[in-house]
């Protein structure tokens, strides 16, 4: 029984830290509605990481955005969501 409820739990941390994932996704398209956005693997101990590429003059609102947010959710849900923003590289020329 209890690993039912474990098993419960993970079920539902884990649908609990994909609705996050996509608050942070929808905030940066809401900046950037260009924005290009990849969850990636974890590297260490973080429980998600986000990179998302926006046009270079909106790097620095969605880096300030997606970091207020994402410290919120850590301290408030204790989720560790790690946004990396970068500008996007012209494929032209």
């Amino acid at each position: 029984m209890r690993t039912r409820q474990k098993e419960k739990r993970m079920r539902l941390l884990r649908k609990m830290l994909q609705e996050r994932i996509n608050e942070l996704m929808d905030l940066a398209k809401t900046i950037a509605p260009d924005a290009e956005v990849t969850v990636l693997e974890p590297y260490e101990d973080e429980d998600a990481v986000i990179e998302v590429k926006v046009p270079a003059e909106k790097v620095d609102e969605v880096d300030e955005a997606l970091m207020r947010r994402s410290t919120q959710i850590w301290l408030e849900e204790g989720f560790d969501i790690v946004p990396m923003v970068f500008a996007k590289v012209s494929k032209e020329g």
